[in-house]
């Protein structure tokens, strides 16, 4: 049995919780791979994360995201999710680790900047449901490791 470790950077909470439950209960559907999850809220939690020496084998990352930094009232900003994309194809030890923008940013100029900063695959949050993105990883995954 494959097990498939995702680092997913999401600060709404009831997604995190709606897709890591999906990915939990969906071994019937995808046999032969395990999914663990790994999960967090923030750009200074993600750049914690990725600074511990963790290898994902995907990351599913939100753009949209607060800093991290307690502040009360702050507003997500997509900045931070390409500094954390950016920051991951810089790493020699990330640098081929597949990212899946899933976001609800749709225009044009942010997919062009997400795929041109190294993203793998662009996902619209409000037009994919657990079971689709489940598939993209593993599709992702799957093309980046045949390589």
């Amino acid at each position: 049995m494959k097990t498939l470790k995702a680092l997913f950077v999401e600060d709404e909470s009831l997604l995190r919780t709606l897709f890591e439950d999906s990915f939990s209960v969906s071994k019937e559907d995808f046999p032969g791979i395990e999914f663990s999850m790994d999960t967090v809220s923030d750009f200074t939690s993600a750049i914690n994360y990725l600074e511990t020496d963790q290898a994902p084998d995907v990351v599913i990352l939100d753009l949209r995201l607060p800093s991290g930094k307690g502040m009360a009232d702050e507003t997500p900003e997509k900045e931070y999710g390409f500094e954390i994309l950016k920051r991951i194809k810089e790493d020699v030890k990330f640098s081929k680790t597949p990212v899946i923008v899933f976001t609800n940013l749709a225009d044009r100029e942010t997919e062009h900047r997400a795929y041109a900063l190294g993203a793998d695959s662009f996902l619209i949050k409000s037009k994919v449901v657990p079971h689709e993105l489940m598939s993209a990883v593993i599709k992702t995954v799957k093309e980046i490791t045949e390589k």
